[in-house]
């Protein structure tokens, strides 16, 4: 079955590093777990890069923290 897998992590300060994936998976729970590595390999990836590329961006003015 295909998934599509959104994952996201908090950090302490409020902020949140979020990813979508679309994955193949026999159940939910493979496709979470399928998803979480995918994650953690693309924090090291993102971790190690001189510089991170960014796709997309929204900013909202007069936002209000929640």
């Amino acid at each position: 079955m295909n998934f599509k897998v959104k994952l996201a992590h908090v950090l302490d300060n409020g902020d949140k590093v979020e990813m979508e994936a679309w994955v193949e998976a026999a159940s939910h729970d493979a496709a979470y777990d399928s998803a979480r590595a995918r994650f953690g390999k693309a924090v090291a990836k993102l971790a190690s890069a001189a510089e991170i590329e960014i796709d997309k961006s929204k900013i909202e003015m007069g936002a209000e923290k929640r």
